[in-house]
């Protein structure tokens, strides 16, 4: 558990250098030299709104249900992602491209299920934002097979790091299991030593007595 509460750690930390980064690029300077927002009143609620919310997100991860946590964080990501792709046209393959560390993140600490549905969830949220786009007449050129590719995307890396994930997972309880038996082990053995009538002396290389019994 204090493994896993690590990595929703810094999965949550990621996501408010995510919020900053989107901040700077629609309120800095720098954004204004990438391109300038289609919807700018949008794209400033979105931004802080993510902001804050990863901030809340951050602060909460230390407690509650690992789960739970991990959902409602990378549900706030494809949502902001959609909205963000359409008010910032011209960085929208960027925006879909940062996404894909989170799925990968958020799938690594969920089950297999949950992990493809939060890709299925983001490759839903991205087809209907590339329709809004159409439907609107705002179409900026972006071909469709790009969101295709983004699909697919999300849903191979969701599945290997959910893999990855419950491996290590096994792996590391395997590892807590044997170590506890063997602790237990040692402690039979020593009990053992400790109650023979014979007289036994446990020296190391250094010739430092490790254990003694009564007799």
């Amino acid at each position: 558990h204090a493994e896993i509460r690590r990595e929703l750690h810094f999965f949550t930390l990621y996501r408010v250098f995510e919020a900053a980064l989107l901040c700077l690029a629609v309120f800095g300077p720098v954004g204004e030299l990438l391109a300038q927002p289609r919807h700018p009143q949008l794209a400033a609620a979105v931004a802080l709104a993510y902001l804050l919310g990863a901030v809340i997100l951050f602060a909460a991860g230390r407690r509650g249900a690992v789960e739970g946590q991990v959902t409602a964080g990378v549900g706030s990501d494809i949502l902001v992602t959609a909205l963000a792709m359409h008010a910032l046209p011209a960085l929208a393959s960027s925006i879909a491209m940062m996404l894909l560390f989170n799925i990968g993140a958020a799938a690594l600490l969920l089950p297999l299920r949950r992990g493809l549905a939060v890709a299925g969830s983001a490759s839903l949220a991205l087809l209907l934002q590339y329709i809004w786009t159409v439907a609107t007449g705002e179409d900026n050129g972006r071909p469709t097979v790009e969101v295709a590719m983004y699909a697919i995307s999300y849903l191979a890396i969701a599945t290997l790091t959910s893999l990855l994930g419950r491996q290590l997972r096994a792996s590391q309880a395997l590892a807590e299991a044997r170590g506890s038996q063997v602790a237990n082990l040692a402690e039979v053995n020593e009990l053992i030593i400790r109650r023979m009538r014979t007289g036994v002396l446990l020296v190391d290389g250094d010739g430092e007595i490790r254990l003694a019994n009564e007799a």
